[in-house]
């Protein structure tokens, strides 16, 4: 014979049952981040790497602008030698064309550790690259999998509250309203067997009478210390016991 007590155990085990697979949902999110993490970062990185490239090439252009403007300085000096006629103004050219190699110099350096930075930067971005198919194609089926896991929790999720909303009517409305406190307010499981002499849930000790009221009558009663229903599970009977 079922009892007031068999349906609400029976709409717990459903929301359990459903608490279970929404957090497993909610945990979706979070584990397809984490499969796509390494791609995410190894794609930062390659976006900051080509970005550094493009600025490279556009200051390298700017530093052999200025190398020929030395170059076509120190050429123009070393051709107006021949053409001076004072040692004043032949000693004034020689540091002109002395100036201008040390910055032609200096400039020509820049430009040779701007090859260097470019020809590492592209190096590792064809590193990543490698990298990226790899793990792009581990993250696919991960991916494809983790989309198989979501939806047949959605289908285990519809399925469980249409089993919820036909077990509520058999559920008496005075047991249902405290019950579904006690769930809300995140005390759950709501209903817990009595473990001795104890509550299940919290494992204090309950009144004498109170254990009493609970093994003989079948009631329901609120653990002072927790705040959940305790109630006493039913015994197999003697012939059952004894097969066992």
């Amino acid at each position: 014979m079922t009892t007031p007590l068999d349906g609400l155990l029976a709409l717990q085990e459903i929301d359990l049952r459903i608490a279970a697979l929404e957090n497993r949902n909610g945990e979706i999110p979070r584990r397809r981040s984490e499969v796509s993490r390494e791609i995410t970062a190894l794609e930062t990185e390659r976006s900051a790497l080509a970005d550094s490239v493009e600025r490279g090439r556009l200051y390298r252009r700017a530093v052999e602008t200025d190398l020929e403007a030395q170059q076509d300085r120190r050429a123009r000096y070393e051709t107006q030698l021949n053409e001076v006629k004072t040692n004043v103004a032949y000693s004034a050219l020689l540091t002109e064309i002395q100036t201008a190699k040390r910055t032609i110099g200096d400039l020509e350096g820049q430009i040779l550790d701007l090859m260097t930075v470019r020809e590492e930067s592209e190096r590792r971005i064809g590193e990543i690259d490698a990298e990226l198919e790899v793990k792009r194609a581990t993250a696919a089926g991960a991916l494809e999998e983790l989309e198989r896991e979501a939806a047949e929790i959605g289908r285990a999720l519809e399925a469980d509250r249409v089993r919820r909303e036909a077990a509520l009517t058999d559920i008496d409305a005075r047991l249902l309203r405290l019950y579904d406190r006690l769930r809300k307010a995140r005390r759950f499981p709501a209903l817990v067997p009595l473990r001795g002499q104890a509550c299940g849930a919290c494992h204090n000790r309950m009144p004498p009478q109170v254990i009493q009221e609970i093994r003989h009558s079948g009631s329901l009663h609120v653990c002072e210390a927790c705040g959940v229903l305790v109630y006493a599970e039913s015994e197999a009977p003697a012939e059952a016991r004894s097969e066992a």
